[in-house]
């Protein structure tokens, strides 16, 4: 089960540090940044990210521990 945990949390970290450089990438590109901070775009796509994997913890959770249940 500690198994299980790292690896959440690496992609965790991993798709939202992906998330904040995106959201960047997408205010430089729309030329939003001219207006707001590119950092708060980042920030933004941060937030996003939090809210759907709060709401869809129970399916992230039987997918992760889906490999471990044949075990």
């Amino acid at each position: 089960m500690i198994m299980v945990t790292v690896i959440g949390l690496v992609f965790f970290v991993a798709i939202g540090y992906f998330a904040y450089t995106f959201g960047q990438c997408v205010s430089l590109f729309t030329r939003l940044d001219r207006l707001i901070n590119k950092k708060v775009f980042g920030v933004l796509s941060v937030f996003l990210y939090f809210y759907l994997v709060y709401i869809n913890q129970n399916s992230l959770i039987s997918a992760l521990s889906k490999p471990f249940e044949n075990l």
